[in-house]
């Protein structure tokens, strides 16, 4: 007996068949692991992420042209998506810029979130020289207006 499965992409687009695959490997994930242990999973995935626009070499230099940990800080407030609101600091995406998502936030996990979260990690770790807490405070894949991280200096 041969059963035909229909294709979810076109088929001769592999590119979308893999992210097909990323994104339903990502929501199953979501459906069966705890939360700990996802934030774990897609966590180190992020410190990986080959989608950012600010790379970590950029990171480095920033780091290294600027006289201080404030001097970075005001600097990546210029270069990226980071904003001081009195006190605190926050990386804020007025949009899901996830090339995985690519703009079907309906069927995609906000796991994929916590991607973003380790991403954002490993830049303020290379930036400052030591590891620093972020709290997911709005996420645009859990129907959010933004998503929003709370760095915590």
């Amino acid at each position: 007996m041969n059963i035909e499965i229909p294709s979810l992409v076109n088929p001769g687009n592999e590119n979308e068949k893999l992210l097909v695959w990323i994104k339903e490997l990502i929501n199953t994930q979501a459906r069966h692991v705890s939360k700990p242990t996802l934030k774990k999973i897609m966590g180190a995935c992020g410190e990986k992420c080959p989608f950012s626009r600010l790379t970590d070499e950029k990171v480095k230099d920033m780091k290294n042209n600027s006289e201080s940990e404030s001097d970075f800080l005001d600097n990546l407030c210029k270069e990226w998506r980071l904003t001081r609101e009195g006190e605190e600091y926050f990386v804020i995406f007025e949009k899901c810029s996830c090339p995985l998502v690519s703009q079907d936030t309906q069927k995609t996990s906000k796991a994929l979130c916590y991607c973003t979260l380790g991403k954002i990690k490993r830049k303020f770790a290379l930036g400052l020289g030591r590891y620093v807490d972020v709290v997911m405070e709005g996420s645009i894949l859990a129907g959010d207006r933004e998503c929003r991280f709370l760095i915590k200096i």
